[in-house]
């Protein structure tokens, strides 16, 4: 009998897109919140007139698979090595590169083909594997919690087979830092240092499978990063939101979790527009949440930077 606790996935990208690949223990994915989704569809009634009463089947259009998950924002098992969730980043649109050894992702040039990633579905009853996977990308951090991704991930149905039980050993699995003042090395706005309680983003990306009638595959959308952001107040002198806000200005944003080379995650952005979303009661403080805009300079395709050091 199918236990709930069974549920597991794996990804491994696929050496060429849309072509599905063995998945091994290794390829499984330290995941939570998981949503599996093992067949996602349109339906339409037929409605034909008949001459009776009553219900009529429905088509079945576009069907395909996929899954949600979060995963932990934590530093690569290997410092100088890209995370072990690396290659969902580069299925996420994100290119992959070495900086004087750090491993930074931005977002991957307009016409670039973007990586594939073959799923796998596992929940003690079946098992499914997805290929031509694609999906976009969020990510949350909140004080006095471990920040994440979270992935939506789509790509194309394929008929289940019978569940194989099978070992999985996450022990190789770094663990990310906590959001607490002793691992935050840096949140600031155009240089200037804001407590921050929340921080989030996300690339506004909506994967589809099978767009055009004749060309397979998952597509991901226009590329529209925004974001949130709850902080203490500042005084006038030290910044004064509203008049950025009303003038609509953009100033470059800089968050940092951990201080020590090898653990250390820092998201960044050259030109972020702030818009006033109210303001907030933190625990007495007076604090404002802030919607956030990210937008490239005119080099293009550097609205947001995720860089591991």
């Amino acid at each position: 009998m199918a236990r709930y606790a069974q549920r597991l996935i794996r990804e491994k990208i696929e050496t060429t897109p849309g072509t599905p690949v063995a998945t091994a223990a290794t390829d499984a994915i330290m995941a939570r919140n998981v949503t599996l989704r093992n067949l996602e569809a349109e339906y339409q009634a037929r409605d034909f007139a008949v001459g009776i009463e009553g219900a009529q089947g429905e088509d079945v259009y576009n069907i395909h698979a996929g899954a949600e998950y979060d995963i932990e924002a934590a530093p690569p098992a290997t410092a100088g090595q890209p995370p072990l969730y690396g290659h969902l980043l580069r299925s996420s649109g994100f290119a992959q590169a070495i900086d004087d050894g750090d491993i930074v992702f931005t977002p991957l040039p307009e016409g670039q083909v973007i990586p594939t990633t073959t799923l796998q579905l596992r929940n003690g009853a079946l098992m499914q594997n997805v290929a031509g996977c694609r999906g976009s990308v969020a990510f949350t951090a909140e004080t006095g919690r471990k920040p994440f991704f979270r992935f939506n991930r789509r790509g194309r149905y394929a008929a289940p087979v019978a569940f194989t039980p099978e070992a999985h050993d996450f022990s190789g699995w770094p663990r990310a830092l906590t959001c607490t003042p002793e691992n935050m090395f840096a949140h600031t706005l155009g240089g200037v240092t804001l407590p921050v309680r929340s921080f989030s983003w996300n690339d506004g990306r909506q994967p589809r499978v099978d767009t055009y009638m004749n060309l397979e595959g998952t597509t991901l959308g226009p590329r529209n990063v925004t974001g949130s952001m709850t902080v203490r107040w500042p005084d006038l002198a030290a910044k004064d939101l509203l008049a950025a806000i009303r003038s609509g200005v953009t100033e470059p944003l800089v968050w940092t979790l951990g201080r020590d080379a090898g653990t250390v995650l820092t998201i960044s952005a050259p030109q972020v527009q702030i818009k006033f979303a109210g303001e907030q009661d933190i625990e007495g403080d007076l604090g404002v949440t802030l919607d956030l805009v990210f937008l490239p300079t005119a080099a293009g395709n550097d609205d947001i930077e995720i860089r591991f050091s």
